[in-house]
C-alpha cells in the first residue's frame, strides 16, 4: 500500500494536473498537432482557437517565453497547435494544414478560430481558399503577416545579397514565396477566388523595430524605407483590403505573439460576431545604397553622402561574427560604436554590425572588413534625406533637380527557385529605363538597379533599389509598386 502511495505520489509530482505544466511545443515533426489544456465546460461562443507558426518556425514559439498558450486557457478558450513545414511554400503547407485542420474540426466538434502568425497566415489563406478548408473555420487573425511579400525575400534573391543568402541557407521554398512579385501574383489569384469570402479576416501589425543592437535592428533600418515596420514586415504589407486591420501597436515581430502582449488586444476579436474597425496607411519614399560579395581577406566598399542628410545607418552583414568592420568619413575620421547582433526572420543564421552617424558629413565614405577566413557579406546603408523625393520623380520621368542619373539594371530569372538567366546593362538613363525593364519569359525576376547621379549643388549620390517581378505563364507581370 505504501508503495502504491509513493508511486502516485510520484506521477503527480511529474505530471501535475494544473496549467502551469503547460506543454512545450512540438517536435517541429510537420503535420503533429496537439491540444492545449482542457477547459472545463466550453462556452458555445468561445471557438477553439488554432495557433499556426511561421517562416521558420515550429510549434513551440507559443510556449517558449511566451504564455500564450495560459492566456487563452485562463479566459477559457480549448486550444490546438500546429507544426508545419518551416522552409516550404504556401502551397505545400497550405494542404498540409487542410488536412489536419479537418482532423482538428472533427475533434472539437465545431468551427475554430486561426490565430496565425507570419507567414502561417499565408499558409491558412492557401489552406481555407484552396483546399475548401473554410468549411472547418469561424474566422482568422493574422499576426505580423506579410500578405502582400517580403521586401527582405527581395533582397536575399538580388545580385548582390546573393552569396551571404545562399551560404548561411536562407534560399528555399518559403522565402522564394514571400517576394513581393510572388506574393502579388498570389494575392490576385486568391483574392478573386469565390472561397476567400468565405472567411472573415482580422490583421494586427506592429511598427515597433527594436533598439539599436537588437536583433530585429537591420531589418527594421532596411525597410524603413518602405514604411513603419515591426522589423520584419512593413505594416501595410500585413494588412487585407477585405480584412478588419486592427490598429498597429508598439509591437516588434518577436512581441506580436507574446499572450500578455496581444491576446488582451485581439481577444475582443474572438467570440462569434464581432469586428474592428479599418486603418489607414501612409506612403514612404527611400532608397538604400547596397553591395556584397565574397571577402577573402580585406574588402572596402565606398559610398556616397549627399548634403542634407540627417542620418546615415549602415549596416555590413556576414555569414561569420568575427570581422573587423572599419567606417571612415571624407575626412578620414574613424566612426565608432558598431554593434553586433545575430540576423533575424529571412536572414536568420548570419551576423551583422550596424552603426549610426546622425549629421553625417558630405562627401565618399569608405567601409572595410578584415577577415582570417573567407566570409560572404552584404553590406547596406540607409539614409534620412530628403533626396529620395528627387529620386522617385527621375525614375518617374518627372522634373528633378538631379542630374547627370545614370541607372545599371542587373535581373536574375528564376524558375522554380533555380537560377536560369543572369543579364546586365551598364548604363540605363531614367528616360530608356523602362524600355531596357523587359520581362517576357516565365519566370521570377529579381531586378536590381543601382543608380548614381548629381544633386544640384553638383555632390555625387548613390542608391540602389531591389525589386521582384513575376511573370506567370500567359505573359502577365505581378509585382509591388512598380516604377511606371
Amino acid at each position: 500500500m505504501k508503495k502504491m502511495v509513493f508511486l502516485i505520489a510520484v506521477l503527480l509530482f511529474l505530471y501535475p494536473l494544473t496549467s502551469e505544466a503547460g506543454f512545450k511545443g512540438g517536435d517541429g515533426d510537420p503535420g503533429y498537432w496537439f491540444t492545449g489544456d482542457p477547459v472545463e465546460a466550453p462556452d458555445p461562443q468561445k471557438p477553439p482557437i488554432v495557433f499556426i507558426h511561421g517562416l521558420n518556425g515550429s510549434s513551440s514559439i507559443w510556449f517558449d517565453e511566451n504564455d500564450m498558450s495560459e492566456q487563452a486557457w485562463k479566459n477559457g478558450y480549448e486550444t490546438a497547435y500546429i507544426d508545419l513545414y518551416p522552409d516550404k511554400d504556401m502551397r505545400d503547407n497550405g494542404a498540409l494544414l487542410a488536412s489536419r485542420l479537418r482532423e482538428m474540426y472533427e475533434h472539437f466538434g465545431r468551427k475554430m478560430i486561426l490565430v496565425s502568425y507570419s507567414k502561417g497566415g499565408i499558409d491558412t489563406q492557401s489552406a481555407l481558399i484552396y483546399h475548401d478548408a473554410y468549411r472547418y473555420v469561424e474566422h482568422v487573425i493574422t499576426l505580423g503577416t506579410p500578405h502582400y511579400g517580403s521586401q527582405l525575400a527581395d533582397l536575399a534573391y538580388s545580385s548582390w545579397a546573393g552569396w551571404l543568402a545562399g551560404i548561411i541557407g536562407v534560399k528555399n521554398d518559403a522565402v522564394y514565396s514571400l517576394q513581393t512579385g510572388y506574393m502579388a501574383s498570389f494575392r490576385e489569384q486568391a483574392d478573386s477566388h469565390p472561397n476567400r469570402a468565405k472567411t472573415r479576416y482580422y490583421t494586427l501589425a506592429g511598427n515597433k523595430i527594436g533598439g539599436f543592437g537588437s536583433v530585429l535592428f537591420f531589418g527594421g533600418v532596411y525597410l524603413n524605407m518602405f514604411g513603419a515596420n515591426d522589423g520584419a514586415v512593413v505594416e501595410k504589407n500585413a494588412r487585407l483590403p477585405y480584412a478588419s486591420n486592427v490598429a498597429a501597436g508598439k509591437w516588434d515581430h518577436f512581441s506580436i505573439i507574446k499572450g500578455n502582449i496581444t491576446f488582451p488586444v485581439f481577444q475582443s476579436l474572438l467570440p462569434i460576431g464581432q469586428h474592428a474597425s479599418a486603418e489607414s496607411q501612409t506612403e514612404k519614399v527611400s532608397y538604400p545604397y547596397i553591395r556584397g560579395g565574397i571577402n577573402e581577406g580585406i574588402k572596402e566598399e565606398e559610398f556616397s553622402v549627399e548634403k542634407g542628410v540627417k542620418e546615415i545607418t549602415v549596416h555590413w552583414l556576414s555569414n561569420h561574427s568575427s570581422g573587423n568592420i572599419k567606417l571612415t568619413d571624407p575626412h578620414g575620421k574613424a566612426v565608432t560604436g558598431f554593434s553586433l547582433s545575430k540576423t533575424a526572420d529571412v536572414f536568420k543564421g548570419g551576423f551583422v554590425h550596424s552603426a549610426t552617424v546622425k549629421h553625417p558629413v558630405s562627401g565618399k565614405w569608405k567601409i572595410s572588413s578584415s577577415v582570417k577566413q573567407k566570409e560572404a557579406y552584404l553590406f547596406v546603408a540607409t539614409f534620412d534625406s530628403q533626396l529620395d523625393q528627387q529620386i522617385a520623380k527621375t525614375l518617374d520621368a518627372k522634373t528633378s533637380s538631379l542630374a547627370n542619373v545614370k541607372t545599371a539594371v542587373r535581373s536574375i530569372r528564376y524558375e522554380n527557385g533555380k537560377q536560369v538567366e543572369k543579364k546586365g546593362l551598364k548604363s540605363v538613363t531614367a528616360k530608356t529605363l523602362q524600355q531596357n525593364l523587359s520581362f517576357k519569359q516565365a519566370g521570377m525576376y529579381s531586378v536590381t538597379l543601382d543608380i548614381s547621379g548629381k544633386t544640384a549643388d553638383d555632390k555625387a549620390f548613390n542608391r540602389t533599389i531591389i525589386k521582384s517581378v513575376y511573370v506567370n505563364d500567359k505573359g502577365q507581370r505581378f509585382e509591388q509598386n512598380p516604377l511606371h
